[in-house]
C-alpha cells in the first residue's frame, strides 16, 4: 500500500522515479533539501515526523499524531518537496493531476489556483482495503530556491450508518462542508515559511 502511495505521489508531482544519474561514473550533483520541522501543530493537535522518503526528484515527509502508526492512523500531515527540475508551472501541474485522477478513476476532486498557490482536495470512497472515506486537502506553492512545496492534511472519515444512508450527492456535500471547507480555510491562513539548503550547508550548521 505504501509503495502505491509513493508511486502516486511521484505521478501527482509530475516526476520520474529517478534517484540521479544512471551512469555510476558520473557524480550525482547534491540537491537542495527542504528544512522540515520535527513536529507540526495543526488544528490544535501535534503531529510528529514518523517517516520520510527521498526519491531523487521529490521527497516526502509523513507526520502522525500520538500513538498512530503508518499502518494504523486517523489523520496525518504530509509534506511534499518536488525539486521541480522540469520547471513545471502551477497551471501545468494542475492539468497533469486532473489527467491522472481521471485515468485512475478518481471521481471527486477539485484543483484551483489562488494567490500563487495550488489548492486541491480529493475524496476517496471506502474500498476492499480501506473501510473509511478518506479526504485529502492540500496547498502547494513554488518556493524560491526549493521548487514546489506542498502541505497536505489527510483525514479518515468513518463509514457510519448516517453516511451509509446518504445518497452520493448529499454525502459528498456533507464531506465538503464538514471536512474540506474547514481545512481549506486553515490552509489559506497557514504561514508559508519553507526554506531549502544544500546538504553541505546543513552540515555546517550542526
Amino acid at each position: 500500500m505504501r509503495k502505491t502511495v509513493l508511486f502516486m505521489t511521484a505521478l501527482l508531482a509530475g516526476c520520474t522515479l529517478n534517484n540521479g544519474s544512471s551512469n555510476p561514473d558520473v557524480p550525482v550533483e547534491p540537491q537542495v533539501q527542504l528544512n522540515v520541522p520535527k513536529s507540526i501543530k495543526h488544528n490544535g493537535k501535534i503531529y510528529k515526523l514518523k517517516a520520510d522518503r527521498d526519491l531523487g526528484t521529490i521527497a516526502r515527509f509523513v507526520y502522525l499524531e500520538g500513538k498512530d502508526t503508518l499502518a494504523n492512523w486517523n489523520s496525518e500531515i504530509e509534506l511534499l518537496h518536488d525539486r521541480n527540475v522540469e520547471a513545471r508551472s502551477l497551471t501545468a501541474r494542475a492539468a497533469l493531476r486532473q489527467k491522472i485522477y481521471r485515468n485512475t478513476g478518481v471521481e471527486h476532486f477539485d484543483l484551483s489556483e489562488k494567490n500563487n498557490a495550488l489548492y486541491s482536495f480529493v475524496i476517496y470512497p471506502p474500498s476492499q482495503t480501506q473501510n473509511n472515506w478518506q479526504v485529502n486537502v492540500a496547498r502547494g506553492e513554488d518556493v524560491q530556491g526549493c521548487g514546489f512545496v506542498q502541505y497536505q492534511y489527510i483525514v479518515k472519515v468513518p463509514k457510519t450508518h448516517k453516511l451509509m444512508n446518504m445518497g452520493k450527492v448529499k454525502l459528498i456535500g456533507y464531506l465538503k462542508k464538514y471536512a474540506i471547507d474547514k481545512e481549506m480555510t486553515r490552509l489559506e491562513k497557514l504561514a508559508w515559511k519553507w526554506t531549502c539548503e544544500l546538504p553541505a550547508e546543513k552540515a555546517q550548521k550542526k
